[in-house]
């Protein structure tokens, strides 16, 4: 959080032609204490705050050019901080904490991004008598916070990120038609920025930085080709020999990229969205080969889930670490 009084109070001063002296006088103070503010070596007591705006004709969050930003590491830490207080505090307190903290850094929309995040990951732990009822609270709270940074953020990547969000708020919420109006019946044509990122360390020889990018761009793409499959998968279970192909597939770049071990949590969910696709048609075999698997990686899985990198994927701890909650998972 940055207050900003000192830079305020130098403009405003110069603009008017105001000496340290004409303004530490009005005030009531000695034009040392003036020019410590100005250089932000110490702050004007919170009493002397409306007589510094009222002699600038400022509002007082003017004054303070007061603005609540935190960086990537600060919300990596306080989402940590409230995802692990569901193990030690009840879900009202959590609740509680979260607003205020929604409330304290309403304008930092990175941070606000990650409350919707958090509010729809852990929902099903917040106060409710019972799960519908949960979903009907916090779902709609998730989808203003969403709404909030789509309609306000400048970065367009976040304002992307905020719409997707939305859309998936509504599609919980079991309204399509919006979902459609929101985000349009095509697939939308992107140009991957990180070709170009990449390209450009090329060109300045910053091989190793080049190389890092596209680590990262193909790991993520990876993650995002397994959860399209098992969403895929989901479509398929009329059509056997279809869903049977998409599996296979599934399965194999899965093992290519050793994925069980690089994201067991997105793997799971591709053995999940198999297995019911394979109960629903009786084949039961299949299914056990399926579960078992499941069974295997959830045992052998540590808990809390951390993102990381592999032998192949050598170089992608910095953008793990620079991801707004960083290298945790819900």
């Amino acid at each position: 959080m940055r207050v900003n009084i000192g830079p305020v109070l130098v403009t405003q001063r110069k603009e008017r032609g105001i000496t340290q002296q004409q303004l530490a006088d009005f005030i009531g103070v000695s034009k040392a204490a003036v020019s410590k503010w100005e250089t932000g070596q110490t702050y004007p007591d919170i009493t002397l705050l409306p007589a510094l705006a009222a002699y600038f004709d400022l509002r007082i969050d003017d004054l303070l050019d007061y603005e609540p930003q935190l960086s990537t590491k600060e919300i990596q830490n306080i989402y940590a901080s409230l995802k692990d207080s569901f193990e030690t505090e009840s879900g009202a307190v959590v609740l509680q904490r979260i607003r205020s903290f929604v409330r304290r850094y309403y304008a930092c929309y990175p941070f606000i991004q990650q409350m919707g995040m958090l509010l729809i990951n852990h929902f099903d732990l917040l106060p409710g008598k019972s799960s519908d009822d949960k979903l009907k609270t916090y779902v709609p709270e998730a989808q203003k916070l969403f709404v909030h940074v789509r309609e306000n953020a400048q970065d367009s990547a976040l304002v992307g990120q905020a719409k997707n969000m939305e859309g998936y708020t509504l599609l919980i919420q079991n309204k399509p038609e919006q979902v459609l109006a929101l985000l349009g019946t095509r697939t939308p044509v992107f140009l991957p920025a990180e070709s170009l990122i990449a390209t450009a360390y090329q060109r300045q020889n910053q091989t190793t930085k080049a190389r890092a990018v596209y680590q990262s761009a193909l790991a993520q793409y990876l993650s995002i080709m397994m959860s399209q499959f098992s969403n895929y998968l989901q479509l398929l279970v009329d059509d056997p020999a279809k869903f049977a192909e998409t599996y296979r597939r599934g399965q194999g770049l899965a093992q290519v990229f050793h994925f069980t071990q690089l994201n067991p949590v997105a793997m799971m969910n591709f053995l999940l969205s198999a297995a019911t696709g394979f109960a629903q048609q009786h084949q039961a075999d299949l299914l056990f080969t399926v579960l078992s698997d499941y069974a295997a990686i959830f045992t052998a899985t540590p808990f809390p889930v951390q993102l990381h990198g592999d032998d192949y994927f050598d170089q992608i701890g910095d953008w793990l670490e620079h991801l707004d909650i960083g290298t945790q998972l819900p």
